[in-house]
């Protein structure tokens, strides 16, 4: 029995299935892990706010590590890639102890290619791991073919126009039956428990505690808002074919298992990923991260992609404009701890002459430069909120990304760069100035 729509709470509906995990070959670790016994690493590090703090890493993931203080204080996250890629590699290896394990080497080259300076410590990563199992050659082959590649959103399928815009009310019902069959559908394949939640736009199927979700929602509805208010939509309508299809879950290896075997996507390499299937429906994934907010952040982040898959027409949007809003509006709802957008992106860029290889190509964009998409949305939405819809829309309604901009903002690429670098130059000697 599904339940009633309560504003834009997110209330449980359909029962819980409890049957046996099922495990995987070489999966990674859970989503956060206590060093063990002995592993002690003490780190003296620089925030961007300029404090100096000596502490020790008490957690860490993939992604980052919690550095907490000496003097007892708050613990700082921090990421990984923000450290010189060779105390990144010391520091795992101490952590995790891959030798002579061709998995956990394959993995650790794959987490060094995401640092901007990691592609020698990563080759050397998959040449370890080839020597103790040379069956992985395909596995490294691909994941050199990544090369650090973010995951941007997936779209499948061949595109039906007739499925964007308003769509009638007998087939918003139908497209939402066909959703919770979807996660029946899940719970019966992936046999782990999940519960349904549902709101008037969203869908939610995880095994996370329900006070997490009811926070997703709430947060949920103000991305809802901020996006369409950005783009000039309705910010209380339904851009979504039926809702938003969204899974969270508590372990990274059912996450992995679960876009394998329901969207048979390899998601070895990320921690959410949305598809934007041609039928116009949108499926979320991702898995719990070391803190709450982190686990957030990436629901909102996805979330966006969905929204911009289904906003006036299924053309293609270009990942520097799709990855940048969608970090913008984390950003904005739930902000990671550390410094903003503008201080991130002076970080990221420090040596770059432009905004790294292949920023602007339509696709491929590097994990490293999700924080410059971001702040370059920040930059142009300070230059003219109004704007940035022509921007948009015009990328929406079929023209090249370069022609769009010159129609909205009167700038070419070269110009972009030139005056988003002032701007970043200036916002960082405004933070250094007492």
């Amino acid at each position: 029995m599904h339940s009633k729509r309560h504003g834009n709470h997110l209330t449980i509906t359909g029962r819980t299935l409890l049957i046996g995990l099922l495990l995987l070959w070489a999966v990674p670790p859970a989503a956060a892990e206590v060093p063990a016994e002995g592993k002690v690493i003490r780190l003296t590090v620089t925030l961007q706010s300029g404090q100096v703090v000596r502490g020790t890493i008490t957690e860490y993931d993939e992604i980052g590590f919690t550095l907490t203080p000496e003097d007892g204080g708050a613990g700082h996250r921090l990421m990984w890639t923000a450290l010189p890629i060779d105390a990144f590699d010391r520091y795992w290896r101490f952590l995790e102890e891959p030798e002579g394990d061709g998995g956990a080497l394959l993995r650790l080259g794959v987490l060094l290619q995401r640092h901007r300076d990691g592609a020698d410590a990563a080759e050397a990563a998959f040449a370890e791991a080839l020597t103790a199992d040379p069956s992985l050659d395909d596995a490294v082959e691909e994941a050199r073919q990544r090369a650090g590649r973010g995951e941007g959103p997936r779209f499948v399928g061949t595109a039906d126009p007739e499925m964007w815009g308003e769509l009638d009310a007998g087939l918003m019902e139908q497209s939402n039956a066909e959703l919770l069959a979807f996660c029946e559908r899940a719970q019966r394949e992936l046999a782990i428990g999940l519960n349904v939640y549902e709101s008037p736009r969203f869908i939610v199927c995880t095994d996370m505690p329900g006070e997490d979700v009811s926070r997703w929602g709430e947060k949920l509805t103000e991305a809802y808002r901020a996006v369409a208010e950005l783009l000039g939509a309705d910010p209380d309508g339904n851009i979504f074919r039926g809702k938003c299809l969204i899974f969270v879950f508590q372990n990274r290896r059912d996450y992995i298992r679960f876009q394998l075997e329901l969207h048979d996507t390899e998601a070895f390499d990320s921690g959410g990923l949305c598809h934007g299937y041609g039928n116009g429906f949108v499926h979320i994934a991702c898995h719990r991260r070391l803190s709450e907010r982190e686990t957030t952040h990436v629901i909102i982040h996805e979330f966006v992609h969905g929204y911009v898959h289904r906003y006036r027409s299924p053309e293609h949007v270009p990942d520097w404009v799709n990855e940048g809003l969608a970090e913008y509006i984390a950003h904005q709802v739930e902000p990671p701890s550390g410094a903003g957008l503008y201080g991130r992106a002076a970080l990221r860029l420090q040596g770059e002459r432009g905004l790294g290889e292949g920023f602007f190509a339509e696709e491929g964009l590097q994990a490293w430069q999700y924080d410059i998409a971001g702040a370059l949305t920040q930059y142009l939405l300070e230059r003219s909120a109004e704007r940035y819809p022509v921007l948009m829309d015009g990328i929406k309604d079929g023209d090249g990304w370069a022609e769009a901009l010159d129609a909205s903002y009167r700038m070419d690429e070269r110009r972009l760069v030139l005056r988003f670098k002032r701007r970043l130059d200036r916002a960082l000697n405004e933070q250094l100035l007492p």
